[in-house]
């Protein structure tokens, strides 16, 4: 079936037609999202007693380049460094990267009531099916510019970062409490400002519309995907069945 191991996209009719119409997905900055503790620090350690090899020879490097701009009389200033301290830099220079970077968040669900009333505008809007498996899905990002993954709601369990920075950065990024376990949330991650970037016509592959959205409604939104460009797209519209969503395809 066309919608087996995709990823949805809930949004208003009128977010979805900007959507489609300008090919692009907003990236958010974790600071504007509604959960607070959402990309939190307080999920990584700092602990410099089990850290990698990569973050001893980082740390060999900048005390390398103050001697250098310094000279020598810098080395006992520079071995009284409290542990503390050093750790404390490796923690700002995270903060920093929360604050450059944004998101683009999916659900790896399209039938959730719940997530139709809070953001499809109360099943009067529309769900975009995307490919997750598309390479390199955003037009001007190459694999290394971005991360993705599910996320993880097993919140409290901390990680040490200076143990391993990419299981740390994914903890940062991929986690989240069980309180929002049922939206199932998938990522995408970009170290860069928030904004919209484009991304390939391939990369969205249906959409679905609300139980509530008129027939009028679903045929101005398929002549869009039409003049767009979009080939080859699954439209379906979910119906009451008892009390339960059921999808039905519909025929062009």
């Amino acid at each position: 079936m066309i919608l087996d191991n995709k990823i949805y996209k809930y949004r208003s009719y009128n977010e979805a037609k900007l959507i489609v119409s300008g090919q692009s997905l907003m990236f958010s900055n974790p600071s504007a999202f509604n959960d607070p503790f959402d990309c939190n620090i307080d999920l990584l350690e700092f602990n410099f007693e089990d850290c990698s090899q990569e973050v001893i020879d980082e740390l060999e490097k900048v005390k390398r380049n103050l001697r250098k701009t310094w000279g020598t009389e810098i080395n006992e200033t520079i071995e009284n460094i409290p542990q503390a301290k050093w750790e404390e830099i490796y923690r700002n220079s995270q903060i920093k990267k929360i604050e450059k970077s944004s998101i683009c968040c999916f659900s790896r669900i399209h039938n959730s009531i719940t997530m139709w009333s809070y953001y499809a505008d109360y099943h009067k809007g529309i769900c975009l099916v995307f490919d997750p498996f598309l390479k390199d899905p955003f037009t001007n990002l190459s694999s290394e510019q971005y991360s993705e993954g599910t996320i993880d709601y097993n919140h409290n369990k901390r990680i040490n970062y200076l143990k391993s920075k990419e299981e740390g950065i994914k903890k940062l990024f991929l986690t989240k409490s069980s309180d929002w376990k049922h939206e199932e949330e998938y990522r995408y991650i970009v170290f860069k400002n928030d904004g919209l970037f484009e991304f390939k016509r391939n990369f969205l592959k249906g959409v679905i519309f609300g139980l509530r959205v008129k027939e009028e409604t679903i045929h101005q939104f398929i002549n869009i995907c039409d003049s767009k460009g979009y080939d080859g797209l699954f439209f379906g519209k979910f119906t009451k069945n008892k009390l339960q969503l059921q999808l039905k395809p519909l025929n062009r």
